[in-house]
């Protein structure tokens, strides 16, 4: 649907990390002014892994900000 209403936009999501670099948390920073972008891009989000590298847990609470960009070809 996006497609064909040709919806394009940029979106940044706050992930919250947990010890073993799971997403334990997501929420909405910036807006593609579109809810379903914004939906996916949080549905995208929650899918990320982190691997901790020698950090013994400290990714735990860590905030990253991952941006998302739609855009049609």
């Amino acid at each position: 649907m996006a497609r064909h209403m040709h919806e394009e936009g940029n979106a940044m999501v706050d992930v919250v990390l947990g010890s073993e670099g799971q997403v334990t948390q997501v929420s909405l920073k910036t807006s593609t002014g579109y809810d379903d972008l914004d939906s996916t891009a949080l549905a995208a989000a929650r899918k990320v892994q982190c691997t901790p590298q020698g950090q013994g847990g400290a990714l735990a609470g860590m905030h990253v900000l991952l941006p998302v960009t739609f855009h049609l070809h």
